[in-house]
């Protein structure tokens, strides 16, 4: 199986969290299927299967919410959804059991999260486990017309969602594409806006500043501390020019990488005061830069919102090297929120959702009100913003 490109992961992390979800609406629907169910190996039997399957699914939740080896836990519960449910179905009646239609949304799973190849792969494992419950599962007698229209029901259903799956991950590159296009123009502009502003303004009021200087120097004592009342004015104009265009687009960042910027920025931001920073940065941690930019301005914007909202005294910036790519950190001991109800007109958390997934990384909110927040964003070391 060829590696996965960062699209694919982030696709294939999306699908995985909807069947996470849909095992646990089928754990929660098989008892009400077995108290009704036929069970030829006996009800005790039957049960145990539903019990051994439990923590199978407990698990597999756990590894999907931990977000790590994402593609490795998907071919595995592709192997092991189809096994589970030909338990259940040896133990309630083979073929002819109440669990069998199962064994269609397993592969359906498959199609949603591969290709074609795999798709009919996950076919000829449940086509084989089909065979095994028509040869050897106690219950009433199945037809080998029984084997084969389910065999042909497990075809359709794989070519019918390879398809339609096929077209949705050619819409979904598209958007990633575009999206990746309007951040890359975005980020171009900001270039272009931040060099002309300390181009022009910048060095306009530089010029006043001196000419200024000058004035005062020549003055009469009486209009000097006007002149120096003005170029402190000056001064204080271009430090704020600074600021913009280091907002806009660091110099740092783009002269010596992604570490030297965030320590400049975390010393920036403790002597401003009423924040205690702390920060823990890997020295090999600096990403290409498609990828530093994108974790910049999540750092960006994650700093931001503490400034603004969090009503916090300590924050914690992290930027670390992580399997197969890079971490960005950034927890605070604020107030806190609750991230599926964000306040209204606040876009900051989309706009960081929209450039870590682009890039085909992940970003984790974790807060609730009164226990401050986190915000864990890590993106593949080979992806491109």
């Amino acid at each position: 199986m060829r590696p996965a490109s960062p699209d694919e992961l982030a696709q294939l992390r999306a699908a995985e969290a909807v069947i996470v979800r849909l095992r646990w609406l089928a754990m929660a629907a098989w008892p009400l299927i077995l108290w009704h169910a036929d069970a030829p190996a006996g009800r005790a039997a039957a049960w145990a299967a539903w019990g051994v399957t439990l923590p199978y699914v407990a698990a597999t939740h756990l590894v999907n919410r931990a977000g790590v080896a994402v593609r490795p836990t998907a071919v595995a519960t592709t192997i092991a959804d189809p096994v589970v449910t030909a338990l259940m179905c040896a133990v309630t009646g083979g073929l002819r059991s109440d669990f069998f239609p199962f064994f269609y949304l397993t592969t359906l799973a498959t199609s949603i999260r591969f290709g074609m190849r795999e798709t009919f792969a996950a076919v000829a494992l449940g086509s084989g486990l089909a065979a095994a419950l028509f040869a050897w599962a106690p219950g009433p007698p199945a037809t080998p017309f029984d084997l084969a229209l389910r065999v042909f029901f497990l075809f359709f259903v794989a070519l019918e969602g390879g398809l339609l799956s096929r077209a949705a991950r050619a819409q979904w590159r598209e958007r990633q594409a575009l999206l990746r296009r309007l951040l890359r123009a975005g980020e171009e502009e900001r270039r272009r806006l931040a060099g002309e502003v300390h181009d022009r303004l910048g060095r306009r009021f530089f010029e006043l500043h001196g000419a200024l200087e000058r004035q005062r120097a020549v003055a009469a004592p009486a209009d000097a501390a006007a002149f120096e009342r003005l170029a402190a004015d000056a001064r204080a104009c271009a430090e704020e020019i600074r600021a913009v265009t280091n907002t806009l687009r660091p110099t740092v960042l783009d002269d010596f990488g992604l570490v030297e910027a965030v320590r400049e920025h975390a010393a920036h931001l403790q002597a401003q005061g009423g924040l205690a920073v702390s920060l823990r940065v890997d020295d090999d941690a600096d990403p290409p830069a498609d990828v530093a930019i994108v974790l910049w301005r999540v750092l960006q914007e994650a700093l931001l919102n503490v400034r603004k909202h969090a009503e916090a005294a300590r924050v914690e910036i992290g930027l670390a090297r992580s399997a197969g790519g890079f971490e960005l950190v950034v927890r605070d001991d604020g107030r806190g929120f609750d991230p599926a109800a964000p306040a209204r007109g606040c876009l900051g958390l989309l706009t960081m959702r929209e450039r870590v997934e682009a890039c085909g990384g992940r970003l984790v909110v974790e807060s609730r009100p009164g226990s401050g927040t986190t915000v864990r964003a890590t993106v593949p070391a080979g992806a491109a913003a």
